[in-house]
Order: C-alpha cells, then structure tokens, then sequence
C-alpha cells in the first residue's frame, strides 16, 4: 500500500520537468514528419556508432542455491527439437549519475533511520546503486550485467523449467525514493532476481505452468520479505513464451511494456503494442514496499492482481521488445521502433552477407546464426538509439506528446535509465 503523501513524493519526473521548464503552459505540438525524424536520428547513430552504452550478449543466469548455476542463451537448437525456439539479447545503460548519487567505495549500506516519535519517512542518506555484490541477489546481478550499470532498471531473461521455454522482463526502480534516502534500484533488481527464479522452477505452458502475473506475485511476496530492501516501488513487465505451442502470456504493471512486430499485420507490421497503466501523468501503477509507520488510511494499492494480462500465439519471425519507460517515452512503439527494425535488419542482413560471401557455398553449422547476430544488434542499437532520442531537444518524443495532453511544455526527450530485451520467434 502507498499512502497518497509518499505517492506524491514519487512523481518526481513530474516534478523534474516543470523545474526544468517552468510553469506548465498550453503548448501546439510540434507534428514534424515521423519518417523526416527517424531517417535523422538513425543517421546520428551511424556515424556515432554503437559502443558507448554498456551492451552485453545474452547470458543471463538463472539464481540458484550454492554455487550451481543454470546458464541460459540463446544458442543452437537442443535435443528437445520443440516446434518453437526463441532467439533472445538484452541490453541497457543507465542514465549519466551526478556525483552524489554515487555510493562511496565500501559503503553497500541503503539502510535508513526512521523517527521514532511521528513515524516520518526516513531521514534522506546518499543513494546506493543496487543490492551489495556479495548478496546472492547482487551476485545474480553482476553476473546478468557484467560490469554494466542500468541504473534504476532491472530486466531477466532466462530458461524456464521446461526444456526452450523463455522468460523476459524488466522492472523500473521508481526514482522519487531517493528523497527518502532509498536506493530506487533495491526494488527492481530483487523483483527480477525472484522473479527469474520463479521462472526457473515453472513451464510457460498454459495448462501446467505459471502464469506471468503469478511469477510477478511470488516474487512481490519475496521483495516484501527481503532484508535488503527496506522500501520501495517499480514498475514490472513479464512475459513467458512456451515452445511447444508459440503462446505468449504476459504481465504488465505500470508503464514498462511491449511490442510485437509481425511482418504483413497492421500498419508498420505493429501485431500488438501493451498499454501503459497510470494513475495520472508521469505516475504509474507500482508494486511497493512500505514501512508500517508510512501506511496511512486511504493509502493507494497495488498488487500483481492490478497487472494487465495478456496472451497470443506466436508465429515465425515475431519480433518481440520488452523495455522500460526509457525506451517507450522516447521512441514510438507503433511507427519509430517498427521502422528502425526494419532498417537495422537491413542493414544487418547486407553486412553479414558481406562478411561471409566467401563461404556461400559452403555449408553452415548455425543456420540461425544471421538472427542470433540481427537480435543481439537490435537490442544493442535500439538503447543507443532511445540515447540519442533523450538527448534531443527537437525530436518531438512519445512523453511530450503525453505532457502536452497535461497543458505541460516538455520539449524533446526524457532522460531516463533503459533496459530491454529482444526476442525473435523462429518456428521449426
């Protein structure tokens, strides 16, 4: 439960832009050419390149008691030879961090001290960036990141029970907390950390599995549970995908989400895009951790039953995108991420063809290999390109459209934090 004090404490993005931009003002959107926009950016990404986020292939292990670890990426086909296989990257980068938010070397400690006398909220401390690496939590973490930072956001990728079956998500750490003195991303690396091992020990069948939206409740029930996080809140998205059958379920709470594209369906190829859920402008719905003397009668609530269910079946060559609100603030799920798809496998195709024109004729022994590199390229360029979208102040982004509606003057893109994962559907 959140009490609706602490809620508004939390929307400090909105806060954020009315400081940075002034008083909310009526504003005429600025309705430049989608195609103009893009063709522009994705030219800046070329020429920039793109290394400078912390990109990773997928390699995400699933939590495990002692020291037994279950690895999972997405390699050539195994025994099992399900209808389905389902070919998986993820990358992410946090936002630039001033100096104060930075913990100090040997300073693992998000602990807050509370009044003992009117049960006020914590008295503020220096944010921390995410559990201490010798917590299993944080040893599941570095591994999935290695050595990268994704700021506020947390995401999981991993094999589920069943043989191919997949699992993907990711959570957004809500950043108003650290006016309290609470690391934001406490919550969100915990909720994926049991989330991803909820999906470990499940199938994704539909009769005999977990749903997603009962993965995300067990690992809620953890979190509230967990001694490392003291409080907290985030967004989450979950999906599972079965590789028996194709059926995707998912689960989505706040304003994290998903596309799908499929090739000959709808405008853009756009088969499906999820819906953000909000309480209002720049304040979703959240799963949150409360200390006793901060719940307060008339308090909001939300639980895994408030996420947004959804399912279909999958067919070969689906593109699927689970990301962040970085991602999806500034990049139009249903024109800008279809295109730039569309051109990165472009592009991606006539460079691989390039490379191994010399062995045309000589047989493969990854035939998927074309698609393993295309993932793992998208995943990695979608981040930069979401980058370059923050950073601009002329491209006309998803939140300042969404701010306009509110008569608030957002020019541009929102910095954020942005982690997401690629899966490409590959039917046998």
């Amino acid at each position: 439960m959140l009490s609706t004090g602490v809620c508004r404490s939390l929307r400090c993005a909105g806060r954020i832009a009315l400081g940075r931009l002034g008083e909310a003002s009526s504003i005429a959107p600025r309705f430049l050419p989608q195609q103009c926009r893009l063709s522009t950016a994705i030219s800046t990404l070329v020429k920039r390149g793109s290394h400078s986020g912390r990109i990773v292939p997928l390699l995400a292990a699933a939590p495990s008691s002692g020291d037994s670890r279950r690895h999972f990426t997405s390699g050539r086909p195994r025994a099992s030879q399900k209808p389905f296989q389902f070919l998986t990257a993820y990358a992410f980068q946090g936002k630039p961090r001033s100096s104060e938010d930075v913990p100090q070397e040997g300073d693992a400690s998000s602990s807050a001290s509370t009044s003992e006398h009117d049960g006020a909220p914590p008295t503020p401390k220096k944010a921390q960036i995410g559990v201490p690496s010798d917590s299993e939590i944080g040893r599941w973490r570095d591994e999935l990141l290695r050595g990268g930072e994704a700021g506020e956001d947390s995401l999981m990728c991993t094999s589920m029970g069943a043989a191919d079956d997949v699992a993907i998500g990711v959570a957004d750490g809500v950043g108003g907390w650290t006016e309290n003195g609470i690391d934001p991303s406490l919550f969100s690396q915990a909720l994926m950390f049991y989330a991803s091992r909820s999906a470990a020990h499940t199938s994704a069948d539909p009769q005999t599995g977990c749903a997603p939206d009962r993965i995300l409740s067990e690992a809620f029930e953890h979190v509230l549970k967990e001694p490392l996080v003291v409080a907290g809140s985030a967004t989450a998205c979950i999906l599972t995908m079965d590789a028996s059958n194709g059926t995707l379920r998912s689960a989505n709470l706040g304003d994290s989400g998903f596309v799908i594209l499929r090739q000959g369906t709808g405008k853009q190829g756009v088969f499906h895009v999820s819906s953000p859920q909000q309480l209002g402008f720049n304040t979703p719905l959240q799963l949150a951790k409360l200390p006793k003397e901060w719940i307060q009668e008339g308090s909001i609530s939300n639980t895994p039953k408030d996420a947004a269910s959804w399912e279909c079946t999958l067919q070969h060559g689906d593109l699927i995108i689970v990301g962040t609100d970085g991602l999806f603030d500034n990049v139009d799920a249903k024109i800008e991420i279809p295109q730039f798809a569309k051109f990165i496998k472009e592009k991606h195709h006539a460079s691989y063809a390039a490379r191994h024109a010399a062995a045309a004729s000589e047989a493969k022994e990854d035939t998927l290999e074309e698609d393993r590199e295309f993932v793992q390229v998208l995943a990695t360029n979608l981040v930069e390109y979401a980058k370059i979208c923050q950073s601009s102040t002329t491209k006309q982004s998803p939140f300042e459209r969404e701010a306009a509606r509110y008569g608030i003057h957002f020019p541009g893109g929102k910095i954020d934090d942005v982690a997401l994962v690629c899966c490409l559907v590959v039917e046998r």
